[in-house]
């Protein structure tokens, strides 16, 4: 069977081939969309932190201390926005972090919600 179009013919297979690349290309779309959406889904439901929607980065208290997610080797793949977090990069599932700026002392980590966008108070390391 042979598709007519105005500007020529199309058989099945050639039909076929364009509609699983515009469907590769959607789910493609789509799946990078929600890349830049939120936190790294991998800890969503497991770890008990909270998601910085401004900056994609997850923070929290943790020993009496503010800290935050953030970009160490994880920068080398990350192509989101300038100052988020990598929604993808983990080693082992685990996560490049490190204490706040500001001294905040903490007991739970809706204490860090003010603290959250702080600057780090020392190296990004994974742990």
């Amino acid at each position: 069977a042979v598709v007519s179009t105005q500007s020529g013919h199309y058989g099945r297979g050639k039909m076929f081939r364009i509609c699983v690349l515009l469907v590769t290309v959607l789910a493609v779309a789509c799946v990078s969309g929600f890349q830049y959406d939120t936190c790294n889904r991998l800890f969503a439901y497991w770890k008990p932190w909270t998601c910085n929607e401004d900056n994609l980065c997850w923070y929290g208290c943790q020993e009496g201390y503010c800290w935050s997610q953030c970009n160490g080797a994880g920068t080398i793949e990350w192509d989101g926005p300038a100052g988020t977090c990598n929604t993808q990069y983990h080693l082992n599932t685990n996560i490049e972090w490190c204490w706040l700026n500001g001294g905040k002392l903490c007991s739970s980590n809706s204490d860090c919600d003010s603290a959250r966008d702080n600057t780090c108070s020392g190296p990004c390391s994974v742990g």
